[in-house]
């Protein structure tokens, strides 16, 4: 046997030892947590499947119930499958959920515990948690407005000029959103150098805060290990992506503070965070310190927003190809009600078959599906379980979103389900897309603002139907998704064609 091969059956038999000996701690009269066998050794872990986890674990709620447990290489990995559970632990119990898993790829070679998502509860996650809350009040957001339509007639007009390129669109369009209210930045093409930096910075994000996407997450030692020895490609990797983040992290706060030393007066969360008055007091007592936590907290809601964004614009087009009878009701209703005037986002609520179109949306495929983990910080109880501290807690949102319904089958594209007066009618996805307690998105506002504006403009000014063959027959459309955390729709094939009437490609009505 060489030595790198000993070297990781002693770690993990280091880490097996490590995890019972923190099952001892359980306290007594306490249950053992419920969750598949698992294998002497190496627990359970590997019955948690890499590709769209999400659905797998929702399964096993029929033979477990709400919550389902995971456990080896000295982790403790708890899943909650119901809202129920979420806001006891996530909400009630939120001081002692707080946390976050600290993923040894991401956290330490990416840098990532420097950012909102992922810093750990304490001094600095609360700044961040402060930036957000006076920079991202409802009179900033007012003054995002203007661009938000601006950035909606952009996305009509590309439409119109190249229906097929519908995804790149959408993407370029959510990018926009967020590099103009966090940095004041106009961007006009996809192959922007702020959008393709960020764009590959979030795909190497979006893989490495999975739990146990890397093996030395599971086995933290690994991570003294040199490159050469094998499963260490997470050294390079990591390098990878540390240097995207810096970029993402650096350039466009650069140019915020170079227009501002210019003298330019552009409305931004970065502008707004080093400007406003109620943060003074926190700059003062260490600037430097103070201008990292803006910098991190702007790109932070850029990674959340930017993905959030996209992937509900193109789950919107694609749940329409599929129903084009559901956008023919919106259009109706828009027609009827709001006339050729713009659409804002007070619109949404007379606009009751649109507003229950963006839900459903948001619904039928969440863009998290699993969240973000989060980590216990103390022992717990709950039911009767015992939940040791440094557990990851995920909060598994496609339960919830796919919960069985008598009435409508959860798989299926129907706003209905939400207009319906009925003792079982489903949750609005505000509640769960965005995260919950004190780690809920901070920029949701935003995005949801962004998101009923972008849907209803685009069902206003097109008509979505399936894709056809030379011959005539519909081109089938495969619901497929990615995997990681977050899920995007894979390529799909559509018609988008402008409607003649309350066409508002120019912006100008």
């Amino acid at each position: 046997m060489n030595l790198s091969n000993a070297g990781i059956l002693l770690l993990v038999f280091g880490a097996t030892l490590a995890f019972y000996l923190k099952a001892s701690r359980s306290k007594s009269g306490t249950r053992a947590l419920p969750g598949p066998r698992g294998l002497p050794g190496i627990g359970n872990l590997f019955s948690i499947p890499l590709r769209h986890p999400w659905k797998r674990l929702f399964e096993l709620k029929e033979e477990y119930g709400p919550i389902v447990h995971f456990h080896g290489f000295g982790n403790s990995i708890l899943v909650l499958n119901d809202y129920k559970t979420m806001i006891d632990l996530l909400v009630k119990k939120g001081n002692m959920y707080c946390s976050r898993p600290y993923f040894h790829v991401a956290c330490n070679l990416m840098d990532l515990i420097k950012s909102t998502a992922f810093a750990p509860f304490g001094t600095r996650w609360r700044l961040h948690r402060k930036l957000a809350r006076v920079a991202l009040n409802p009179e900033a957001l007012k003054t995002y407005e203007p661009r938000l339509m601006e950035i909606a007639a952009m996305l009509l007009q590309s439409l119109a000029a190249r229906p097929d390129d519908f995804i790149n669109h959408a993407r370029l369009a959510a990018g926009q959103v967020i590099m103009s209210t966090m940095y004041g930045l106009d961007i006009s093409s996809p192959e922007d150098p702020y959008i393709v930096r960020a764009e590959a910075a979030m795909s190497i994000i979006s893989k490495a805060v999975v739990p146990g996407e890397f093996l030395v997450d599971l086995i933290p030692s690994m991570g003294f290990m040199p490159s050469w020895v094998p499963f260490t490609r997470f050294h390079k990797i990591g390098r990878q992506g540390r240097e995207l983040i810096a970029e993402l992290v650096e350039k466009p706060y650069q140019f915020v503070k170079d227009q501002m030393d210019a003298g330019a007066d552009v409305p931004s969360f970065t502008r707004e965070a080093l400007t406003e008055a109620e943060l003074q007091t926190d700059r003062a007592g260490n600037n430097e310190e103070f201008e990292d936590a803006v910098k991190w907290a702007a790109a932070s809601m850029y990674a959340a927003g930017q993905e959030v964004i996209s992937s509900a614009i193109i789950n919107l087009i694609m749940g329409l190809a599929l129903n084009p009878d559901k956008g023919n009701k919106a259009q109706a209703e828009i027609d009827k009600v709001i006339g050729d005037r713009l659409l804002t986002p007070e619109d949404r609520q007379i606009l009751p078959y649109c507003d229950a179109l963006v839900k459903e949306t948001l619904r039928w495929h969440p863009p998290l599906p699993m969240d973000i983990a989060r980590a216990s910080i103390e022992d717990d109880v709950y039911n009767g379980y015992f939940i040791p501290r440094g557990t990851i807690v995920i909060p598994n949102v496609w339960s919830i979103a796919h919960a069985p319904d008598p009435d409508f089958p959860p798989n299926s594209f129907i706003p209905e389900r939400f207009l319906s007066e009925r003792a079982n009618a489903p949750l609005d996805p505000s509640l769960y897309v965005f995260g919950f307690g004190r780690r809920i998105c901070p920029g949701r506002l935003v995005a949801e603002n962004f998101v009923f504006i972008m849907s209803t403009t685009i069902i206003r000014s097109f008509d979505i139907r399936p894709a056809k063959n030379p011959d005539g027959s519909s081109v089938p459309i495969d619901v497929e998704y990615s995997s990681g955390l977050v899920s995007l729709p894979e390529p799909f094939r559509c018609s988008i064609s402008s409607r003649m009437k309350n066409t508002l490609v120019d912006g100008e009505k």
